[in-house]
């Protein structure tokens, strides 16, 4: 009987310290939710738009590796996608003499909307702020060893953009 307690110990000795940072950093994990809206709405009420950060959501819950991350940044790419198709109208958007953006033109078409819905210099920074959160999830999607970290400020600025996009939408 020694010896085998003798042996307990001794893996306990190697291994408890190991099992606890392995279910803090689990802890740490599941705790490390994205944003949700100031709004009471729980989501923006554009189905597609939903759809996509609800997957987003799910994958970011379950990545793990730097390929999921990268997964986590092109999920970003599709709801800046999902929210150029719902916010840019043609007929509302389009310069006389301008061919119509393409979807995966997000950047160009989210800032037509904003302007749009906020013109003048004094909204500039709306626009940039849009901008940056699409060149940010462009930067997670292609990048080589993207974090958790990276994902997770990706994933919630795009969520914050939908949330502001959705708001410019209902003053229009």
């Amino acid at each position: 009987m020694q010896p085998s307690g003798a042996r307990r110990n001794l893996l306990a000795d190697v291994f408890d310290s190991v099992n606890d940072q392995v279910a803090q950093i689990e802890q740490r994990t599941l705790a490390s939710t994205l944003v949700e809206p100031v709004s009471p709405h729980a989501r923006t009420g554009w189905p597609a738009v939903d759809t996509e950060i609800s997957e987003l959501r799910r994958h970011f819950l379950n990545a793990r590796s730097a390929q999921d991350y990268r997964a986590v940044g092109l999920d970003c790419v599709s709801v800046t996608e999902a929210l150029s198709r719902q916010v840019y109208d043609p007929a509302r958007h389009l310069r006389e003499g301008e061919e119509e953006p393409p979807v995966a033109n997000t950047k160009q078409r989210l800032d037509r909307f904003i302007e749009d819905a906020l013109p003048g210099s004094d909204n500039a920074a709306l626009r940039k702020l849009a901008r940056a959160a699409i060149e940010f999830a462009q930067h997670v999607k292609h990048s080589a060893t993207p974090t958790r970290v990276e994902a997770g400020i990706a994933a919630d600025a795009v969520i914050q953009l939908a949330n502001l996009l959705r708001r410019l939408d209902d003053d229009a």
